[in-house]
């Protein structure tokens, strides 16, 4: 039977009183933010040319790293070979030490078990890191304040767009026009309407589903799709799953059947284009074939297919994370929880620290 809806403003306030939804949908405005913050940046500090970085950082702070990597700001594009770390450990290569609140242990950690010379620059809203870097006489990177770090990811996004343009002479001369289309997209996901608003459609798709999450180009959707399972987990209060193709269909459709039993019944979703210089076929007809023959419900998100053929990556990774960030802001709508509060994560944190 089909889900109800009968959201109204009124009720949406209600249900989302921290306005996660109107953070979340500020991502091309957040974007311009950070790449005039980034250009100041850059203009001010003498930032060193580097050929690798280490990337220190966690959650909404580690995934600007995943997705600039997914844009295509890694060799050849980029001559800056950049790995995302999200735990401490020995490295040789500079760092870029991240932190959206500041205050992240193992950020701080991150940038005080090297010597300063070691760290590239620091980045974050405030807290311990901005005060550490300011001691250390180490370049630091102050973003707004205010936001969940979930939340805040454009404004390093662009910032390190207009770093990386500043240092390395890269850019990509089609955002502008994929800001524009951002925020068309945002003002669609603002509609309370599933009819018009596909976001919502998604999330209405989603109740009472435990989503499975299969990228496929290889390059940006597993970016993507590790930020979705975040974005479920923090602001729907959802266990996900998810895994690339082809990779799954060598070894995890053998438990197809197992699958089919899972409670929540399971919404498998197909995130990504296919490989335009791929010679092998697309896998997806196969699969959708056996889960049709196990009763389980499977939706496509393909960028090529919703936003005209063969966007670039920088275009499908934005318009794909901001619609699947806004569908979980609406799921959480949908089950009456409030997605701007992580309880569960604020309690493991005190129980780590009374240990």
């Amino acid at each position: 039977m089909p889900l109800t809806i009968n959201l109204t403003e009124e009720r949406l306030r209600a249900l989302d009183p921290g306005n996660m939804l109107g953070m979340t949908l500020e991502l091309p405005q957040q974007i311009e933010r950070g790449l005039a913050l980034g250009r100041e940046f850059a203009r001010r500090h003498a930032l060193r040319k580097l050929d690798e970085v280490d990337w220190m950082g966690l959650g909404g702070s580690a995934v600007a790293g995943d997705l600039l990597q997914a844009f295509g700001y890694e060799p050849p594009a980029l001559p800056l070979r950049m790995r995302v770390l999200r735990s401490p450990r020995p490295t040789s290569a500079a760092r870029l030490v991240c932190s959206y609140s500041g205050n992240t242990v193992e950020a701080l950690r991150a940038f005080e078990e090297v010597p300063p010379d070691r760290i590239w620059f620091s980045i974050s809203s405030g807290g311990k890191l901005a005060e550490i870097a300011r001691k250390a006489g180490v370049a630091h990177l102050t973003l707004p304040s205010g936001y969940p770090p979930r939340a805040a990811v454009g404004f390093t996004l662009g910032a390190m767009l207009a770093i990386f343009e500043r240092l390395y002479g890269v850019a990509f001369a089609e955002l502008p026009d994929v800001l524009v289309r951002l925020a068309d997209d945002a003002k669609r996901y603002r509609q309370l309407d599933a009819e018009s608003n596909p976001a919502l459609a998604l999330a209405v798709k989603l109740v009472d589903r435990t989503p499975v999450i299969y990228a496929l180009d290889g390059l940006t959707m597993p970016a993507v799709a590790f930020r979705f399972r975040a974005q479920l987990a923090e602001n729907s209060k959802v266990w996900s799953h998810a895994f690339e193709l082809p990779e799954m269909a060598h070894n995890e459709v053998e438990s197809f059947a197992h699958l089919a039993q899972v409670l929540p019944p399971p919404l498998v979703i197909f995130l990504g284009s296919p490989s335009q210089d791929s010679r092998t076929p697309d896998p997806r007809p196969g699969l959708r074939s056996l889960l049709d023959g196990f009763g389980m419900r499977h939706v496509t998100l393909d960028p090529a297919q919703t936003w005209g053929a063969a966007p670039s990556r920088l275009e499908s990774g934005l318009r794909t994370m901001l619609l699947l960030d806004a569908a979980t802001v609406f799921l959480a709508v949908l089950k009456a929880v409030d997605p701007l509060q992580i309880p569960m994560i604020t309690k493991l944190k005190k129980l780590s620290a009374d240990t």
